[in-house]
């Protein structure tokens, strides 16, 4: 397995790009802070950005907690995407790049993004950036359709790449199948799993043409506060892209403090006191100081 490695030119690429990039709208928690990003539909499907505080109820282990912190502005977009390039994605590769492309295109400049792929090998472009032209140049000429699906393996590397990262981070993950993973070193669903729920990581995970996604994602999204998306053949990814960047953009922060840092894994419930309202947020989280 190949792994990108950084240059010293590529670091000081790096940190001039987010230096260069807006900040403005970030929510960082404090060491005794928990975070939760909560999207919100109504019974149609449709999302809700007109909420309150109010409407928001927090249970941490079963016990209500206060917001402390509150927030229905736009939010900015963190996002490593990987995508799939197992020889399966031969036939789709046009079709894939076309529709990253256009998530590219509707990047905001206050939004940063990092493409990936995997297949053959793992390979992450060290920018982490809101420059468009960096992110098409990746996607003309970083993209090499070839071998396995090793899946857990890249949702790892993906978090590695946001892991000095603050406040939200996401991992987009496209593929059009199950694991397949010729690494001397497979990871397993429950350990990626668990570094993200204990990490903050949110995944969204998009399966192509019908194939399926492993149970084991769905669940992994679901926990995380993300979600997934199961396309038929033929079906528009950039709609698919297109609905998952306005997801992101209007989720809710939520603020509170944990009774005690006990170290353990809590769970965390969001209610809603409107009728009809559906959330998504992440599950769990540990109770320990960064």
């Amino acid at each position: 397995m190949r792994v990108a490695l950084l240059t010293v030119a590529a670091i000081v690429t790096a940190i001039g790009l987010f230096a260069q990039a807006p900040q403005e709208g970030r929510f960082r928690a404090s060491i005794d802070t928990v975070s939760i990003y909560a999207t919100v539909n109504d019974a149609d499907g449709r999302l809700v950005p007109d909420l309150v505080r109010d409407d928001f109820t927090v249970l941490d282990n079963g016990v209500p907690r206060e917001i402390t912190f509150f927030s229905s502005d736009v939010q900015p977009i963190t996002v490593v995407i990987m995508l799939d390039m197992s020889g399966s994605m031969l036939s789709r590769f046009i079709r894939l790049r076309s529709s990253t492309q256009s998530f590219v295109d509707a990047l905001l400049p206050q939004d940063r993004a990092q493409i990936g792929t995997f297949g053959e090998e793992i390979a992450i472009n060290p920018h982490l950036t809101n420059d468009k032209q960096v992110l098409r140049r990746v996607l003309r000429d970083e993209l090499w359709p070839m071998g396995g699906t090793p899946i857990w393996n890249a949702l790892d590397a993906a978090m590695t790449s946001l892991a000095s990262e603050s406040g939200r981070r996401v991992v987009l993950a496209i593929t059009d199948g199950v694991n397949v993973c010729y690494f001397r070193r497979c990871l397993k669903p429950g350990d990626v799993e668990r570094r993200a729920v204990r990490e903050g990581f949110m995944l969204y995970a998009v399966g192509m043409d019908g194939t399926g996604l492993d149970r084991e994602i769905i669940e992994m999204a679901a926990d995380t506060g993300g979600g997934h998306f199961e396309l038929p053949v033929g079906a528009d990814l950039s709609a698919t892209f297109t609905r998952v960047a306005d997801e992101l953009r209007r989720q809710y922060v939520l603020g509170f403090s944990p009774a005690e840092l006990d170290g353990k894994l809590h769970r965390v419930e969001i209610r809603m006191a409107k009728p009809g309202m559906k959330v998504k947020a992440r599950r769990s989280y540990l109770a320990a100081r960064s």
